[in-house]
C-alpha cells in the first residue's frame, strides 16, 4: 500500500509528528528505518570532532609540521 501526500504548505514539526502518528503501524516503522540509514549515512563531523581537529591543526602550525592542501583541492571538497 503506497500513501502519498501533495502539499505546499509550511509544517512545524509537530504538525509532521501528527502526520506521521496517522500513518500505520508498518509504514512508520519503515520511516524510522529510512531515517536512521540516512543518519548512518550522513559523515559530518560532530561539533567536538571539528574542534578536536582544529586543535590539532593549530599544535601543528605551531610546530612546523602542518599538512596544508592546495587552494584548488580545498575549493574542489566544497
Amino acid at each position: 500500500m503506497e500513501n502519498t501526500i501533495n502539499f505546499n504548505i509550511p509544517l512545524s514539526f509537530q504538525q509532521l509528528v501528527d502526520i506521521v502518528r496517522q500513518l500505520p503501524r508498518p509504514e512508520r516503522e519503515k520511516l524510522v528505518t529510512v531515517i536512521q540509514e540516512e543518519q548512518l549515512d550522513d559523515e559530518e563531523p560532530t561539533k567536538e570532532q571539528i574542534l578536536e581537529n582544529l586543535k590539532q591543526d593549530y599544535i601543528a602550525l605551531k610546530a612546523g609540521t602542518l599538512k596544508t592542501w592546495p587552494l584548488k583541492d580545498v575549493l574542489n571538497e566544497l
